[in-house]
């Protein structure tokens, strides 16, 4: 969503810098609408990039737009668990992200993506060309991204995890479990 805590005026920032100091020719796309979209569309303008971003505003079909992407980058200056890095990590994406909230959770820095501090588009920039440049790195961060996604945040094991729970809880409490949770949690 474009929102002022999305911080995208400092990724349109960085954008223009890795711009001016990539050798491949980057294009940026930024999916969601909201209250500073207008402002947005200025600073595009402002900054010359019409021919390299595409605002392509609200969609059903994210999961679709997130298969043609090369990294995915989340610039928030506050985050909970974001399940926007959840679904870049699940499509096999490199991730740039802010180091803030619970992305330094989701994202281990320089295995499964980029984490940078808030509000610094020089460090956006760095991640960006970086991803553009080093490929090899970029693919290897994307499959550690979508083994993290699959064996930590997949929906097996937030089942798994809610049975340990109540599993445990019930045996503190003294509450025999029947012979089929039993049979669970042996395995």
């Amino acid at each position: 969503r474009m929102d002022p805590v999305k911080d995208l005026p400092n990724l349109l920032q960085g954008f223009a810098r890795a711009v001016r100091s990539s050798p491949r020719r980057l294009r940026l796309v930024l999916v969601g609408d909201g209250p500073v979209r207008p402002a947005v569309e200025r600073l595009v303008e402002q900054l010359g990039l019409r021919d390299r971003v595409w605002l392509a505003g609200e969609r059903a079909d994210v999961a679709e737009v997130m298969r043609g992407l090369d990294c995915f980058v989340l610039p928030s200056l506050g985050e909970g668990i974001s399940n926007t890095i959840l679904e870049a990590m699940a499509s096999r994406l490199p991730i740039i992200a802010t180091r803030v909230g619970g992305n330094a959770e989701l994202i281990e820095s320089g295995m499964t993506g980029l984490l940078v501090p808030p509000g610094d588009g020089d460090a956006l920039a760095d991640a960006l060309v970086r991803y553009s440049t080093e490929r090899a790195m970029a693919r290897r961060h994307a499959k550690a991204a979508r083994r993290v996604a699959q064996s930590r945040f997949s929906l097996a094991r937030m089942v798994a995890d809610y049975c340990s729970l109540y599993q445990t809880a019930l045996a503190a409490a003294g509450v025999p479990l029947p012979p089929a949770a039993e049979a669970l949690s042996t395995r």
